[in-house]
């Protein structure tokens, strides 16, 4: 069994929002630095469910 994986989950997050689109690499950046393991990404509508699932495969599924 592998060491368990130890650090922050941002549990109210709007990652997909467009406040982020310039700079999103450098946000996602500075998370990793703070240990952050995980985000829950929140949608204010439906229309950002697929942006949303673009942004968990680019980010988490590597």
């Amino acid at each position: 069994m592998g060491a368990a994986r130890v650090g922050l989950v941002d549990c109210h997050c709007h990652i997909s929002a467009p406040d982020f689109d310039r700079d999103l690499d450098d946000v996602l950046e500075k998370a990793k630095k703070a240990n952050v393991v995980a985000l829950v990404a929140v949608a204010e509508h439906s229309g950002e469910f697929e942006k949303i699932m673009q942004l968990s495969e680019r980010i988490w599924m590597k």
